[in-house]
């Protein structure tokens, strides 16, 4: 148990990143407001996709926590507030763009990159989703409604954590399969899994799909009320740049789901039920900058452990593969094919142990597969210690 002093500088060190996270947002807009330059939305992208990256792959891993007890109610606090500013990050950059007060390529490139940054918001979602409670699934909703993501919560918890690292799982991408194929070909069926998983509640509940009680609905009519109330203020000018800040925050959702399960796949048991799903069934990493500003998501293997438990309480695993570096890191690295497949195939059929049945491989990725396998038997892919549970 932490000491009330130890206690008290993992408090300082959660508000410190949430203004940083924060700061490197609003900061950029009211410069681009108040200069009318384009430049500072350079600002934000060097942040979150330059420096946390590169700090977090020359720092590496480092087994950091933000500790509090379960039902810390400081960190209930801390949830609901940076909720709140990812809905006021997002309302100040639609209003910028829409302003015409900086030029149009620089109120582009800003919602654009606060839409990537707003992938946090899913993981805010995670967490009021993942609880019991009608607050938590209205904050849920409302969360999702943010980034025009009604139908995450539903195809998460009831179709992504059952079916993780298995065909039928559309958000575990296959071996040899590139993060845009991955991105357009699954984003139908995840879209979807969440209008159907969440109408299959219903009907078991012996509710009606169409009520206030239909999360994805209810989600998808704040998406179109916040949206409606925008351009009512901003004029319609607002609606592209509202469209183009949910697809990309949508994009960066799909991109963190290539890279998390990539090429799992849970063996089939003699009873012919796939085994249940472990901490070798996700890609997991412990950088600290990431794991700060993104609520600890990448110890992905124990949120699929224990889904309830709080952002706080989460673990890095020692049966979890290793990932070379941060999530933010490795979402640019996906971003070029063959530097994923060179660095990420090697490492998965290692961890996989050379078994062809604990990878998911996709019909063009079988050629490559074959001959990483062959490298693996001669001991010649034994040298990825790093990729390996401990």
């Amino acid at each position: 148990m932490s000491s009330p002093a130890s206690q008290l500088s993992i408090y300082s060190l959660r508000i410190i990143f949430l203004l940083a996270n924060f700061a490197y947002q609003f900061i950029p807009l009211w410069l681009m407001y108040s200069t009318g330059a384009g430049w500072p939305a350079f600002i934000t992208v060097g942040f979150f996709f330059v420096f946390v990256p590169l700090f977090d792959a020359i720092y590496g891993d480092f087994p950091s926590t933000l500790g509090g007890k379960v039902n810390d109610g400081f960190f209930r606090v801390m949830l609901f507030i940076q909720a709140m500013l990812h809905f006021a990050v997002f309302v100040a950059a639609i209003a910028l763009a829409a302003s015409g007060a900086a030029p149009v390529w620089g109120s582009m490139l800003i919602v654009a990159v606060i839409g990537m940054v707003n992938v946090q918001c899913p993981v805010v979602a995670h967490e009021y989703g993942h609880k019991t409670g009608r607050f938590n699934h209205q904050m849920s909703n409302f969360i999702c409604a943010v980034v025009g993501m009604g139908y995450f919560m539903p195809q998460h918890v009831m179709g992504h954590h059952i079916a993780v690292a298995t065909p039928e799982d559309s958000a575990t991408a296959r071996f040899g399969q590139d993060a845009y194929s991955f991105i357009f070909g699954s984003f139908p069926a995840e879209v979807s899994g969440g209008f159907r998983l969440e109408a299959e509640r219903l009907c078991k509940r012996g509710l009606p799909v169409f009520s206030l009680r239909n999360d994805v609905l209810v989600s998808y009519a704040m998406v179109a009320v916040i949206a409606a109330a925008l351009v009512m203020w901003l004029g319609w000018i607002a609606l592209p740049y509202i469209l183009l800040h949910h697809f990309f925050a949508w994009f960066t959702l799909m991109l963190n789901d290539y890279l998390q399960h990539y090429g799992m796949m849970r063996e089939m048991l003699p009873n012919g039920r796939r085994e249940p799903a472990s901490d070798r069934h996700s890609w997991s990493t412990d950088t600290p900058l990431c794991n700060l500003l993104v609520l600890n998501v990448q110890r992905h293997a124990h949120h699929h452990a224990q889904p309830m438990l709080p952002y706080q309480q989460l673990e890095d695993r020692a049966d979890a593969p290793r990932l070379p570096t941060g999530y933010f890191g490795m979402m640019i690295v996906a971003l070029i094919p063959p530097l994923w497949f060179a660095m990420m195939d090697p490492r998965l059929v290692a961890v996989a142990g050379g078994k062809r049945e604990r990878i998911f491989v996709s019909e063009r990725g079988h050629p490559r597969l074959d001959r990483l396998l062959r490298e693996y038997a001669m001991g010649r892919g034994e040298g990825l210690t790093d990729a390996m549970p401990a």
